[in-house]
């Protein structure tokens, strides 16, 4: 083939051979999309975010267009299960199972409780106990949105995993005024998580055994999720600095 009679067919070819990849992408999206379950995700983000969402703040939470979002929502409306207020020139959406209790009381009464608890109980592992305790309470739908794909509980990388601890994290939190920063970093089975910007220090310095609490949730929640036992430790926790550092293993 002469040269000039390649260049006239290379944009051609360029154009056939995205195309052809385009085309793949497509069909490869629309079979993910059809093994999630949308209206289950989006109760699930509206759950953990009692304060209200709107229709982008839901879409760029799970990964979804904004189109997809309205479909769904005007469903679980129609179904009750979803309820609305206008707030300015935003619609903001609440599920209809949510129970609001005023953050102020919530937080004066678990600061009493936790102070309590330390005066009798020093062990900080017995608390990671009470947590454990605590997670059987919890639905565990409303903390993990995987897929239905048990393949995302096989080793070695578990990075999926890791990235939803963070809505376990914002879900056990239930009483931040401004969400904390949480930076992950993931080899194979290990993570480490810092927390910072932890509001929650600011008003109470009881509130530091929380985290050994929370460590419980994620170890019993995790555990029951992946079918493999999980550690999660509280390695390091800054009242100043407002952080926490939590490290989390699964065993193999």
């Amino acid at each position: 083939m002469s040269l000039k009679k390649a260049q006239k067919l290379l944009p051609e070819l360029t154009k056939s051979y995205f195309y052809k990849v385009k085309k793949e992408w497509r069909r490869k999206n629309k079979e993910d999309n059809e093994k999630r379950n949308f209206s289950r995700e989006i109760l699930n983000h509206l759950l953990i975010n009692p304060s209200g969402a709107t229709i982008t703040d839901i879409a760029k939470d799970i990964n979804i267009s904004r189109i997809t979002v309205s479909k769904y929502i005007s469903v679980l409306e129609a179904k009750e299960k979803v309820t609305t207020k206008q707030v300015g020139a935003y619609t903001l959406y609440y599920s209809a199972d949510r129970s609001l209790i005023p953050k102020k009381i919530m937080l004066a009464y678990y600061s009493g409780l936790l102070a309590s608890l330390k005066r009798e109980i020093a062990d900080k592992e017995k608390y990671k106990e009470f947590g454990k305790t605590i997670a059987d309470y919890i639905q565990f739908a409303y903390t993990f949105t995987f897929p239905e794909n048990k393949n995302l509980r096989k080793g070695p990388d578990y990075s999926y995993f890791f990235k939803n601890i963070r809505k376990i994290l914002s879900y056990i939190d239930f009483v931040y005024e401004n969400r904390p920063k949480i930076k992950v970093e993931a080899l194979k089975n290990t993570a480490h998580f810092l927390i910072s910007n932890i509001d929650l220090f600011k008003k109470s310095k009881e509130l530091d055994y929380h985290y050994y609490i929370a460590s419980g949730v994620i170890e019993k929640l995790g555990s029951n999720f992946l079918e493999k036992d999980i550690i999660c430790n509280v390695e390091d926790i800054d009242l100043d600095a407002k952080i926490v550092k939590l490290k989390i293993v699964i065993k193999e």
